[in-house]
């Protein structure tokens, strides 16, 4: 029979009702509104890996390596030792995305080259873990409906082939409105979709996941709140 091979996510909590992980060399799509927690969860996740000797690269499209840095330190995760061992890579999105005209005005990112060049510097590198935050420059959002769906579709395929790498993709949700994000019109395509969101807890604003689906994994539909801290990051609260 085969077993799923999982990987720890470094999040309290969380492992347990994965069945111990991520499902390995797949993709994950974490989405949330602004300040739920997207980045520090990919952080978390990496930092894991890091601890337990598994190389990450961390590729930032909105913010730049300081910032990343910075906001780490800011949890008590020093990435700084880690860079310079070699062990972790924080990259620009912008060096692996190119645009060529297409039909009229629109502009085509050349998807099989983006991660093409990506994935010679994870294996030159090495690396087990790798998180886009966030993936929607690597596909125009601004396309059609299918367009965006052939792209995605290309892109989670390609990650999959191209690297032996377990990936985070994170993405702006504001879920159900419509509006076009990866939410709502690609999760399906990922092995694993999280969303994360801002809910009232016991009379003021709090934090909740729901783990909307993991392949190869039991879930249970459920809204689980969590905080984050300074010494743990994220953590789930406990099982009722």
């Amino acid at each position: 029979m085969i077993k799923t091979e999982r990987v720890t996510t470094g999040i309290a909590g969380l492992d347990q009702l994965l069945e111990g992980g991520f499902p390995k060399g797949r993709s994950v799509l974490v989405t949330g509104e602004p300040g739920t927690g997207k980045t520090i969860f990919a952080l978390q996740f990496l930092v894991e890996g890091l601890r337990r000797g598994e190389k990450g690269i961390y590729v930032a499209a909105d913010e730049g390596p300081t910032d990343i840095i910075e906001q780490a330190a800011s949890l008590g995760w020093d990435l700084e030792k880690y860079i310079e061992a070699k062990e972790l890579a924080i990259l620009n999105a912008g060096t692996y995305l190119s645009s060529s005209p297409g039909n009229g005005k629109e502009r085509q990112i050349d998807i099989h080259k983006a991660i093409g060049d990506l994935a010679g510097f994870v294996n030159r590198l090495g690396a087990k873990r790798l998180v886009l935050d966030p993936a929607g420059p690597f596909v125009l959002l601004r396309d059609t409906a299918t367009r965006i769906q052939d792209q995605t579709r290309l892109l989670i395929k390609l990650l999959r082939t191209s690297m032996q790498t377990t990936n985070i993709l994170t993405s702006y949700g504001v879920p159900r409105t419509g509006e076009r994000t990866l939410h709502g019109i690609e999760e399906y395509l990922v092995a694993g979709a999280i969303i994360l969101e801002i809910v009232w807890k016991d009379g003021n604003l709090g934090r909740s996941m729901v783990i909307e689906k993991m392949r190869c994994t039991d879930v249970k539909p459920a809204q689980h709140t969590f905080d984050i801290n300074k010494v743990q990051g994220l953590v789930l609260d406990p099982l009722p």
